[in-house]
């Protein structure tokens, strides 16, 4: 009983350590580029003028790429990436950080165990042999069904679809006629979550820096 409230305690405090880390970069992005938005539309009005300031999007849009081809076109582009941008990195930050958490604490006692489970289970009603890509990528929906429709925890099960999503086939060595399917599948995924779990957001603040420079482009230069 003490062993299950330990994990649903431990898996609680990293849904908190999920929602936070994704709140974090969610709350930099959206700032970043309200605030970028706001002096970027300031800039390109009072290059345009008054009387296109006050136009539609539309003729705004295309009198500032227009007046500025090359910062406008940057700032623009970035502003509409922004969504995309700001969704996926947030996404990636937050998971490669709980899967750090969960491999740091219990790789041996949580992880591994889970994986054996699975494994076991869906090997025991896929006998055929994994030889070639077609046959991995069938097996491999497969699994991905079998991860998500298993017994453990929402969260263990989210973090090992996501790391099974990752592995390729070019990843896993089947060229040997013995080799196990399901040892290499274990292995890599083990492997592939060890690799996940380098939670850094470089690329995210390289985006957000190139959101500033592209006012200061406008700004100082007219091109």
């Amino acid at each position: 009983m003490n062993k299950i409230t330990n994990q649903i305690k431990y898996f609680s405090k990293l849904s908190a350590v999920f929602i936070l880390s994704l709140l974090k970069i969610y709350g930099i992005g959206i700032l970043s580029t309200i605030i970028t938005l706001i002096l970027g539309f300031y800039i390109l009005s009072n290059s345009l003028g008054s009387s296109l300031g006050h136009s539609g999007a539309y003729l705004f849009i295309v009198a500032a790429v227009t007046v500025k081809p090359v910062s406008g076109s940057i700032f623009l582009l970035l502003m509409i990436a922004a969504p995309f941008v700001i969704g996926v990195f947030s996404t990636k930050y937050a998971m490669a950080n709980i899967i750090s958490r969960l491999v740091k604490d219990h790789s041996e006692t949580l992880l591994i165990p889970a994986i054996d489970k699975i494994l076991s289970k869906f090997r025991s009603g896929q006998p055929a042999v994994v030889r070639t890509s077609a046959d991995y990528a069938l097996m491999k929906i497969k699994l991905m069904n079998e991860f998500k429709n298993s017994s453990e925890n929402k969260i263990l099960k989210r973090i090992l679809s996501y790391g099974l999503k990752k592995l390729s086939f070019d990843e896993l060595d089947l060229k040997n006629g013995n080799a196990n399917f399901y040892d290499i599948i274990k292995t890599k995924l083990i492997e592939k979550l060890h690799e996940l779990a380098e939670p850094s957001a470089m690329i995210f603040y390289i985006y957000i820096g190139l959101q500033w420079l592209s006012l200061g482009l406008m700004y100082f230069l007219k091109v």
